[in-house]
């Protein structure tokens, strides 16, 4: 009976949650949240130079989309 509880159980969360997961565009944020690098030089460096500029790239074209959307 504990099992057949626990199933039914999650199974109604997950009725629930997929639904408001489904429509990810909904919940889409214009402009993204502003870009922070994490540091990339010195003898305790988090990052490279090459990776943090891949993130600038991937951000500027996240907010071209959003303007693009916008229109």
């Amino acid at each position: 009976m504990k099992y057949v509880l626990i199933t039914l159980v999650s199974a109604a969360t997950l009725g629930v949650s997929l639904p408001a997961s489904a429509a990810p565009s909904q919940g889409k944020v214009c402009p993204p949240q502003t870009l922070i690098l994490p540091l990339d030089h010195g003898p305790r460096a988090q990052s490279t130079p090459y990776l943090n500029q891949q993130r600038k790239a991937r951000y500027d074209a996240e907010v071209k989309a959003c303007k693009d959307t916008a229109k």
